[in-house]
């Protein structure tokens, strides 16, 4: 049977969203493009913190003390969400919201003094939020508590963008929303840049039914005062977390990848290995990719979890990166 595969760019979710879809013919992969990108604005619409007529917007902005009803995958979202910060031992976060408005990491960035840290951090608590499940509802503890969407919400996005698609008919699609890339049906390859070069590729991952995540400071950091400010907070200490280099981690699912990545970034390449392992010895299925200045601040080392291994493809030209410790794990995320 001729397959026909359709390739779309266009802006979602604050970023670039990229698709190519197969389908058995041009028509029903349009049809199935365009359902996955109607899956994505409607993630945007439900939990966008951008702005304030989403469902998540409006549980920000609740009275707190008050039960806010929730609509009903936004609920079950949260919940699943909320479980990382525990899985993660409080390197993820999805209460980090205050830390992100004390540093001002969405309007041009800012120091905040240390009355206000500790404000910010005490503010960050997934604590301050229950959920009522019979009812499908949810209470902000504190009037400064915020959840913040910004480390998992386009990999759930990206899940139900390929979800829709084969619904649609898609026998296979490729989605890179942001950088986060999932495929689903086809093999692909992902670039993983240079952590302080991104034109630089330093590897090259074979990606199958799976999506891969990438963490690290390059783009998006900060300059305030003469310090620069990484987007990636620390929510256990309310501080932007150390800036070594990148990590990529590879999950069946976009939700897993992008909260992964988020949490090893913060807990840095030995802890962050440790706790890959730990989570795959638990049955959390995914790879890591730590990227990382040497001791002499020059050269790029990597340390890779054993299932890393058989997705990272040769390098073409040059020596593969220099590998450190890497631990035995259970089978992971390869094809």
């Amino acid at each position: 049977m001729p397959i026909e595969t359709l390739t779309r760019h266009l802006a979602a979710m604050g970023t670039v969203f990229s698709l190519a879809v197969a389908a058995p013919s041009r028509d029903a992969a349009l049809v199935a493009s365009e359902q996955a990108v109607r899956a994505v604005e409607a993630a945007e619409s439900l939990l966008s913190t951008w702005r304030d007529d989403t469902p998540l917007a409006r549980l920000n902005a609740a009275t707190p003390g008050d039960s806010h009803e929730i609509p009903a995958p936004l609920f079950v979202l949260l919940k699943r969400v909320f479980e990382w910060e525990k899985a993660t031992g409080g390197a993820f976060d999805p209460a980090v919201g205050p830390l992100v408005t004390a540093w001002g990491l969405r309007s041009g960035g800012r120091i905040p003094d240390g009355a206000e840290l500790r404000r910010a951090r005490d503010a960050a608590s997934p604590g301050l939020f229950t959920f009522e499940e019979s009812t499908l509802r949810i209470s902000r503890l504190d009037p400064a508590a915020r959840i913040d969407e910004g480390a998992w919400g386009k990999g759930w996005a990206l899940d139900r963008a390929a979800e829709a698609a084969r619904a649609a008919g898609a026998t296979a699609v490729v989605l890179d929303l942001g950088g986060q890339i999932l495929s689903s049906g086809e093999e692909t390859s992902v670039a993983v840049a240079h952590p302080r070069d991104r034109a630089r590729t330093v590897a090259t991952i074979r990606l199958k039914n799976a999506s891969a995540s990438t963490s690290g400071n390059s783009e998006r950091g900060l300059a305030v005062d003469g310090r620069r400010v990484g987007h990636i907070l620390d929510p256990r200490t309310g501080e932007p977390a150390p800036d070594f280099g990148s990590v990529t981690v590879v999950a069946k699912d976009g939700l897993t990848a992008d909260v992964l990545s988020t949490a090893f970034f913060v807990l840095g390449p030995e802890e962050g290995m440790a706790l890959s392992s730990r989570l795959r010895a638990s049955g959390v299925a995914h790879e890591t990719l730590f990227c990382f200045e040497g001791e002499d601040g020059r050269d790029l080392r990597a340390s890779m979890s054993p299932g890393m291994r058989l997705l990272v493809k040769p390098p073409t030209r040059g020596a593969p990166l220099p590998l450190t410790h890497s631990k035995k794990s259970p089978e992971g995320v390869h094809p």
